[in-house]
């Protein structure tokens, strides 16, 4: 009799290495997902971190508003006749909760201006407009902006030229 020859592989070691491929991918699989993860989680705390802090500057600035409203009220039951540019030349300097209140000329009204810091980039501006009357300021400006202008210096920007001639 003849004997049968067997083939190249034979069927337990194709399965062998089937399933040795089949591990290897969802090793490589698990190592981008835990790295996609992690960097996820990262993120993630950056942003909680930004959050916070922009509600702790925003708590402060409302606290700024309340005291600075206080203060306002103050000044008119000292002196109710009291115009509203001599009012805020009398609010220029004042320190509230550590905050410095400025005066900023505008086209013909005197505003006060302050700025919270909501981390190491960016603040919040408050413009306000003291009032006489029953309303005793004006929120202009309320606005998240940067506290530095970005001069691009520790991160250099590449930008495309066009085609080389």
């Amino acid at each position: 009799m003849k004997q049968k020859k067997l083939p190249f592989f034979s069927g337990a070691g194709l399965t062998s290495l089937f399933m040795v491929f089949v591990i290897l991918c969802l090793t490589a699989f698990a190592v981008l997902s835990f790295s996609a993860v992690k960097s996820d989680w990262k993120l993630t705390n950056k942003h909680m971190q930004s959050i916070q802090s922009y509600y702790a500057a925003d708590a402060k600035a409302q606290s700024i508003l309340s005291k600075f409203d206080a203060k306002i009220l103050r000044i008119h039951n000292e002196t109710p006749s009291i115009a509203e540019e001599a009012l805020a030349k009398k609010l220029n300097g004042t320190v509230i909760d550590g905050i410095t209140l400025s005066i900023a000329e505008g086209a013909d009204k005197s505003y006060i201006t302050f700025s919270v810091p909501t981390g190491s980039i960016q603040e919040i501006q408050v413009t306000l407009l003291p009032q006489i009357g029953e309303k005793r300021y004006q929120i202009i400006k309320y606005k998240l902006a940067a506290s530095q202008e970005w001069d691009g210096d520790n991160q250099p920007l590449t930008v495309w030229q066009g085609p080389h001639s």
